[in-house]
């Protein structure tokens, strides 16, 4: 455990070294704005020439805003990287602070000059590369990017990409951490990627046919992901079944609360090749060969490298991966499925569409729907999915009714006015590139199917039944209680214990049953009621509770039901 008896004492006496530590980074990034700052003075005192002028007054300029950000001035100190609290708990002083990330910033040239905030999820596509915006009756383009302290080197990556699933590695890997394929270059892809900073825009008075059918075009954005990690080297992740009525999985299900989620800007769709031409001295965004429009940074010296822009939050996610062949096959219906469980979620749980985003991610056994609470903060219904038996039955009748069909008789309400999809089930703005895909009858018989089933958690890769005969065969074969207590609650059909006897790092005790991460489970017979006995269980159970376990106990010689209800937090409420 992280905690032991001298964590507060040894907290208390490292707390000046580490709060000298976290300013590190400050003063590195403030000494480079001024090197900055005092070099292109110089430059521009010595030159005579124009263009050289010009360099030196934008890096001074821009030397002269990293440092205003760094000493929170001419900028709102709660919008700020650099406003104390939150850059203290992002340099892991300040535990359990929880900042949302700050939106993304466009510059634009008006009047004075403005900047125009986006989330940081629509940014990555709102202000990507050479877009143009549209603001107060003028048109501005993206340009350039605005140098963040430190410079942009400080916040470009290599990542690998598994093109089986999705999953996000931040390392060189040779196996996906999550589907455990092998990765090559055929299913795997190697990028670099800068973190996006704010954005420079200039104001265009027209722009070109090409331009034009570019925007059109849109960019190519991709969604991955990476699991929380937990404690013994795990991933944070819960697994469930959704099994029909005969018990054949339909769905497989994988929440993963806090997981980092990645949206990556990979290049125009129409672009053979991906990414975009970055010149890292200037942070110009360089125009390709078949731009006709001369760059105007030509005489610049440049360090020019192609790179993708990411964007990164932490959300609850989870994943659905169809079991039936038919359903993962036919694409038609799979993006059907998709928004139908999503409109189904909606209005199940009553939340707005903003509030909920799903995309369809992976390939072959591991394509899957990935759904993520996309408002800030979360909205905590997809855990509750996880927990609930019927979640998924009740999510699949309302989806079934907001695709115009009984969800028992499987009738069709609208067969006149809602031929495939319309704006009342299905179609959306936010959807509109699947338009053509999308037909509520192809994804009829899935959600029947989905309307009558049922939620069973899975742990280690085992089954609701599988978990339980596990279980059962490492009970103590002298105690009878412990089967009667694993029995109970296999037929209540609440959460079954991860382990059984496990022995416990650094404490001489094996509890009975263990859920993770930190609750322990004695079932006591009668040969712990002598005076020696007690006595012995009172110094474990205490020295497990320092530790900071926590116990219950479930004796023989009271009722099991009223022992288990009294904490419903550990094993679920009951189920018929």
């Amino acid at each position: 455990m992280w905690f032991h008896e001298e964590w507060v004492e040894q907290t208390i006496i490292k707390a000046p070294e580490e709060f000298d530590r976290a300013f590190g980074r400050w003063r590195e990034l403030y000494q480079t704005a001024m090197a900055q700052l005092m070099e292109s003075t110089q430059l521009l005192i010595k030159s005579t020439d124009r263009a050289i002028q010009d360099e030196a007054n934008r890096a001074i300029r821009e030397a002269n805003f990293q440092r205003n950000l760094l000493l929170n001035q001419q900028t709102s100190r709660e919008e700020s990287d650099f406003y104390p609290y939150r850059y203290l708990a992002s340099e892991g002083f300040l535990p359990g602070y929880n900042f949302p990330r700050l939106p993304v910033r466009a510059y634009v040239p008006k009047d004075e000059g403005e900047y125009l905030s986006r989330p940081r999820f629509l940014a990555i596509s709102e202000y990507g590369p050479h877009n143009i915006i549209y603001h107060e009756g003028a048109k501005y383009e993206v340009r350039s990017l605005i140098t963040p302290p430190g410079g942009l080197e400080q916040r470009l990556s290599q990542v690998k990409i598994c093109g089986t699933c999705g999953f996000f590695h931040d390392g060189m890997v040779d196996t996906c951490e999550n589907c455990k394929t092998t990765l090559d270059a055929s299913n795997s892809e190697i990028m670099s990627v800068l973190e996006m900073p704010n954005v420079r825009t200039h104001r265009r008075e027209r722009i070109t046919c090409d331009e034009e059918e570019r925007v059109r075009y849109r960019y190519q954005i991709a969604t991955h992901y990476r699991f929380a990690p937990a404690p013994g080297g795990k991933q944070r992740v819960e697994k469930a079944l959704v099994l029909d009525e005969g018990e054949t999985p339909l769905v497989k299900l994988l929440y993963a609360p806090s997981a980092s989620l990645y949206r990556v800007n990979n290049g125009w769709k129409r672009s053979s090749s991906k990414g975009f031409l970055l010149n890292f001295k200037t942070g110009y965004w360089e125009k390709s060969a078949s731009d006709k429009e001369e760059n105007h940074n030509d005489h610049e010296v440049k360090d020019i490298r192609l790179v993708r822009l990411i964007v990164r939050d932490t959300q609850n996610i989870l994943l659905l991966y169809p079991q039936v062949p038919e359903w993962r096959e036919d694409p038609s219906l799979l993006v059907s499925l998709q928004y139908a469980l999503q409109r189904g979620m909606e209005m199940n749980y009553q939340v707005e569409e903003s509030e909920l985003a799903s995309e369809i991610i992976g390939e072959g056994e591991h394509q899957a729907i990935l759904i993520w609470e996309a408002a800030e903060g979360g909205v905590g219904i997809l855990k509750r999915l996880m927990e609930d038996r019927d979640a998924m039955a009740r999510i699949a009748r309302e989806a079934l009714q907001r695709c115009h069909f009984d969800p028992e008789s499987q009738k069709d309400l609208e067969p006149e006015k809602c031929p495939c999809a319309c704006y009342e089930c299905l179609l959306s703005y936010s959807n509109q590139f699947h338009h053509d895909l999308l037909d509520r009858h192809g994804a009829k018989d899935a959600l029947y199917k989905l309307s009558k089933s049922v939620v069973q958690p899975m742990v280690e890769g085992r089954s609701y039944e599988e978990h339980y005969e596990w279980l059962r065969s490492l009970t103590d074969s002298r105690s009878e209680l412990e089967r009667k207590f694993v029995d109970h609650l296999y037929k209540t059909k609440r959460r079954l214990p991860d382990d059984a006897q496990k022995m416990l790092e650094g404490i001489y005790s094996i509890p009975d049953f263990f859920y993770d991460p930190y609750t322990c489970i004695f079932c006591d017979g009668s040969v712990h009621d002598t005076p020696e006995q007690r006595e012995k269980d009172r110094k474990i159970r205490n020295q497990l509770k320092n530790n900071g376990y926590r116990v219950i106990v479930i004796r023989y010689d009271k009722d099991m039901e009223e022992q288990i209800s009294r904490y419903p937090d550990v094993f679920g409420e009951a189920k018929s």
